[in-house]
């Protein structure tokens, strides 16, 4: 997909020049999507500890345990246009995180909120005279089968691998399209699979995978295959960062640290700050034949889940809960994205290396009980 370069219109020109010229210290009225989840909620601390006006939205129903209480808080529906109206009050820049995040569910789900819940935001943005808007996407869209091992930049290829990350492609597309009309900027962002304290989906199952398992001593063969991870900090910072630069209309960038692990890496790291004795096999396992076996072991623990649920309740099978289909297919290949995009604009990481973060992330849970 190419991205588009157009400018936006004079009005919103006119709105951003008095915005970031002549009042510079004046700080924008925001809204921030899906604000009860994980990186919503840490996009609502940042711009309060940045000294924003935060609006945060959700659904009626999402749990709001972390939501910061100093947020105001109007529920919506990104599906439902008319809920959508009451949110944007003054509103100049948007935050939208909000997604359907689940590599299991049904395709028209994932359609109707990523996408058609997307344009909905749009539309009713426009209407009210919002500035700008950044979308949160995946670099899930990549299509890393075609890296040879090389990092990927935004210019890379471009094939979803699911449905998940198909949609938020689609998503993509239709903010660009947006954009190019002239009537709202638009930046997007791709962060790589992203941890930190709040995360309890995601890149959190290897942490519970390897955490809760029984095993005496946990074995690990060598996956040379390489992984990605970034700090949700460094995904709400960098996202705050591209709405005050000039040079990110229009744009996308990936967001992932320095990191560069393999596979067998993470677990190793993972255990140690886990307290499991994992012993590294001086074997190299071909990882679309892991891959393979993976996914035909997630696909019998998502027959067990379904009917046998109990049966999960075994502490010697619980660590099957965090083996889904999708993180089976992913050992196949290795990820390695660049980042020189988002460095390129001034950002810097604060937590550039995954060793930085994990600690921290890792104590999170054992102190609520997740481990």
């Amino acid at each position: 997909m190419q991205e588009r370069k157009k400018k936006i219109s004079p009005e919103n020109r006119d709105r951003r020049e008095e915005v970031r010229g002549g009042k510079k210290s004046k700080k924008f009225k925001c809204l921030v999507t899906g604000a009860c989840g994980f990186s919503g909620s840490y996009m609502v601390d940042i711009l309060l500890k940045s000294g924003y006006e935060v609006i945060a939205t959700d659904r009626e129903d999402a749990p709001r345990k972390w939501l910061n209480p100093e947020a105001k808080f109007i529920p919506s529906d990104l599906t439902d246009k008319k809920t959508l109206e009451g949110v944007m009050d003054s509103v100049e820049v948007i935050f939208h995180p909000a997604a359907v995040f689940n590599y299991s569910a049904p395709l028209d789900l994932l359609v109707k909120v990523n996408v058609y819940g997307t344009k909905n935001l749009l539309d009713v943005a426009i209407h009210r005279g919002v500035r700008k808007i950044v979308v949160w996407s995946t670099a899930g869209v990549y299509d890393v089968s075609k890296s040879e091992g090389i990092p990927i930049s935004e210019e890379g290829p471009i094939g979803p691998s699911n449905n998940y990350e198909y949609s938020k492609l689609k998503q993509e597309e239709l903010a660009m399209e947006y954009y190019a009309s002239g009537k709202i900027d638009v930046s997007i962002i791709r962060p790589a699979p992203i941890y930190g304290p709040r995360n309890i989906y995601g890149f959190a199952n290897i942490v519970f995978g390897v955490a809760k398992t029984k095993l005496p001593i946990l074995p690990i063969p060598r996956i040379n295959n390489k992984a990605v991870s970034v700090h949700v900090e460094d995904v709400c910072e960098s996202a705050l960062f591209l709405a005050n630069s000039e040079v990110s209309s229009g744009q996308i960038y990936t967001i992932v640290d320095d990191s560069d692990y393999t596979f067998s890496e993470i677990v190793s790291i993972v255990g140690k700050l886990t307290d499991k004795t994992v012993m590294e096999l001086p074997i190299v396992v071909n990882a679309k034949a892991l891959s393979f076996v993976s996914l035909q072991i997630a696909r019998f623990s998502s027959l067990l889940r379904k009917y046998f649920p109990l049966i999960l309740n075994n502490p010697y099978l619980e660590v099957l809960k965090y083996l889904e289909e999708d993180t089976a297919r992913y050992i196949a290949h290795s990820f390695r994205f660049s980042n020189s995009k988002l460095k390129s604009t001034g950002y810097k990481l604060k937590y550039p290396d995954l060793k930085d973060g994990l600690p921290m992330t890792i104590k999170w849970y054992k102190e609520y009980g997740y481990l």
